[in-house]
């Protein structure tokens, strides 16, 4: 067939259109919105309503005890990776008050744990993101002028520390230990320290707190201590659920955003949610301006409280954290 030149321009610039629309849709369809980005979703609901629009995770880290019918809950969850997931909720009142609580859930099965010990006192993000972890939360209490915690710490089957003072000899009713990567909550008192004090094992890490809040599913008897549990901080927590274990931390001390939680309301938050189902097991770690979450993804994700503003920079140097490193 003969065309003319005229013709022969026309249908050339045709098909170079049509092979640059080809193009761009295949490689639309064979890229988009590459898999390891997070996607953040939020939304807002209502509670009491049927909560039809929300992510399916929504439900799981939801209270029935202290929140009234009608209230405001905004929520927002991604997945930066397989495995991991992190979601915020902010309450509009939850225990008569404003309440801000992050949680990142851990697929046991794709991520071992470690027990850090700072040495000094350095930030928690940094100390994560310098041994290349996933995620992160602050640890126990330490000496705040002098650095080291006042709690036993074992790391790797060599003690850092003992457990200081006859107060926090009695107070330090809990435990995160971690064998061979795997981390589970106990209970914690002087004769299980002996015990692992006499005998060390390379490859287990304990960090003593206070208090144990959940144990085998049941909320345990919790210590009084006067301003320390009796009064609303921001609180971190290490907690296991249907095979998940679960860093959170509830904000606070940001008047109208946060208020934080006593111990008896993060009890009370821990048993009644997910429909009641409650959790496995949970303990309480140092909290106050210490209360950190952090991810390699999103960095820091709540709003620690050491600057007095509510954004994701009043981070405190602390002297121990709990971290989370891909299998």
């Amino acid at each position: 067939m003969i065309f003319k030149t005229d013709d022969m321009k026309f249908k050339l610039k045709s098909l170079i259109l049509l092979l640059a629309i080809c193009s761009a849709v295949v490689l639309n369809q064979s890229c988009g919105t590459p898999s390891n980005i997070p996607q953040t979703e939020t939304v807002t609901q209502i509670y009491g309503s049927s909560f039809g629009n929300a992510p399916q995770v929504f439900s799981r880290y939801l209270p029935s005890d202290g929140i009234a019918e009608g209230t405001k809950i905004v929520f927002q969850t991604s997945n930066p990776e397989r495995g991991l997931k992190v979601m915020n909720y902010h309450f509009e009142s939850l225990f008569g008050a404003p309440q801000d609580i992050s949680v990142i859930e851990l697929d046991a099965s794709r991520y071992e744990f470690r027990v850090t010990d700072h040495v000094k006192l350095v930030r928690t993000s940094e100390i994560a993101s310098a041994a290349g972890a996933a995620a992160a939360i602050n640890g126990t209490f330490y000496d705040m002028k002098k650095g080291g915690s006042v709690c036993y710490l074992q790391i790797d089957g060599v003690v850092a520390d003992t457990t200081k003072g006859r107060d926090m000899k009695v107070r330090a009713t809990g435990a995160v230990v971690v064998r061979k990567g795997k981390l589970s909550v106990e209970p914690w008192n002087q004769d299980k320290e002996k015990a692992f004090r006499s005998k060390l094992r390379k490859n287990t890490s304990v960090m003593a707190t206070m208090p144990l809040l959940i144990m085998d599913g049941f909320a345990v008897e919790l210590p009084y201590y006067k301003g320390f549990s009796d009064k609303r901080h921001p609180r971190s927590v290490v907690f296991g659920k249907d095979g998940k274990v679960c860093l959170m931390v509830i904000d606070g001390r940001s008047k109208g955003n946060a208020a934080g939680m006593t111990l008896d309301e993060v009890q009370r938050y821990l048993v009644s949610i997910d429909g009641g189902k409650g959790c496995t097991s949970a303990v309480n770690l140092d909290g106050g301006g210490s209360s950190t979450l952090w991810t390699a993804k999103d960095g820091i994700i709540n709003h620690p409280s050491d600057n007095s503003k509510f954004d994701h920079k009043g981070e405190r140097r602390v002297a121990n954290s709990i971290a989370a490193f891909k299998k």
